[in-house]
């Protein structure tokens, strides 16, 4: 008896611990598919809205920004910027950026609001595509790069090496832009070669041909983007800064002991330093992250998991965006910052506004009168400040 009730003692132990286990089984299974409900929650989140983000902001750049420098080159235009190596280059700036907007963001929004990419519609259209945005995006920078080095060029060398003849004149400013540009077409020409259109499992997508070919796009060219669009122009464009700075610190300093037009040199060439300053501080700000930003998702999207790539497209979305703002806010920021742009700006939307009222029957005597004396003194404050811009 006492060896049978034994056995029933074991038995139902046996039992007992088995039961145990299947319910902590039980209980560690319930918790992992609770962890990942959750995580795949937390990822249709951020895949959500990170397409929210392009479906809704994009459309607002694009026409934001578009609208802004087409005004800059109307204005730019009226101010004869032919005439100026400063102005044809913040007129080829507006162009440039014009072609980052109109590359970039209706892909990007196709994208995510239609589920198409552009940049399969053909070979071409992925090669051609990869190589514009690039290009643009990086001769926007070294444009100004052209015109931090153009203000030094006019502000420095004359008052610290007042012996100095360095000329800056149209054309030795188109030329050093066209070799800029020759330049960036021969580093971006390899988009022709290594990239293109490729089908997996019935979806096309943009990318790199061969494993060798993704692996200079992924772990070298990343690295020369960096260098060519935000590190080699920050760098320039900071030093370049830096000594525009001290100079005009040192013309406030003798602005007590200065005649009237000194003064009003040194004024306008504050202004536009200032406007120049602006733009070319808040491109150094919103170029850095995304490059930094391909440098690290080389390394960590590859055999990560989908909570990770998530977390990096999301990154990638919000750091790519804050680099348009910049295509977006030159206008603005010439608007807001100089004043001879801005009585430009003025003058146009006069002339708009008269125009609308000529039509509608509406204008009056007195106001033409008040339209041209407004005028008048318009040019008159232009003559002072054109030869300094």
């Amino acid at each position: 008896m006492t060896a049978l009730s034994s056995a029933r003692n074991l038995t139902n132990m046996d039992s007992y611990l088995e039961s145990q286990l299947t319910t902590t089984e039980n209980i560690i299974f319930s918790e992992n598919v609770s962890g990942s409900n959750a995580d795949q929650s937390y990822i249709d989140s951020l895949e959500s809205a990170s397409a929210y983000l392009w479906i809704i902001i994009s459309p607002i750049f694009l026409f934001v920004g578009v609208f802004g420098n087409i005004l800059n080159l109307i204005v730019l235009r009226r101010m004869h910027f032919e005439k100026n190596p400063t102005l044809i280059l913040l007129f080829l700036l507006s162009v440039t950026d014009i072609a980052v907007l109109l590359v970039g963001l209706p892909r990007y929004w196709a994208r995510d609001a239609l589920q198409f990419d552009l940049r399969t519609v053909s070979q071409f259209s992925c090669k051609f595509s990869l190589f514009l945005i690039y290009i643009s995006m990086q001769l926007s920078s070294w444009i100004l790069v052209l015109v931090s080095v153009i203000r030094v060029i006019k502000t420095v060398l004359p008052l610290r090496y007042p012996k100095t003849k360095i000329r800056v004149t149209r054309k030795n400013t188109l030329t050093v832009f066209c070799i800029v540009v020759i330049a960036l077409c021969i580093i971006n020409f390899h988009f022709f070669i290594t990239n293109g259109v490729i089908t997996e499992d019935g979806e096309a997508s943009c990318t790199s041909l061969t494993p060798d070919f993704r692996n200079f796009d992924e772990y070298v060219f990343v690295y020369i983007d960096f260098l060519m669009m935000s590190v080699f122009p920050a760098i320039i464009i900071i030093v370049c800064n830096i000594f525009i700075y001290l100079v005009l610190k040192n013309m406030k300093q003798r602005r007590a002991s200065t005649t009237s037009t000194d003064k009003v040199t040194s004024d306008s060439v504050s202004r536009v330093t200032r406007m120049l300053f602006v733009t070319s501080s808040y491109f150094v700000i919103s170029t850095a992250p995304i490059s930094l930003h391909f440098i690290v998702d080389s390394y960590v999207r590859p055999g990560s998991d989908d909570l990770t790539q998530a977390k990096l497209d999301m990154s990638f979305t919000v750091l790519y965006l804050f680099q348009f703002s910049h295509f977006v806010i030159n206008f603005y920021c010439y608007t807001v910052t100089n004043k001879r742009f801005r009585r430009s700006v003025k003058k146009l939307k006069d002339e708009v506004k008269n125009r609308i009222t000529r039509h509608g029957g509406l204008a009056s005597d007195s106001h033409d009168v008040n339209s041209s004396a407004e005028r008048s003194k318009n040019q008159s404050m232009d003559a002072v400040s054109k030869s300094h811009y």
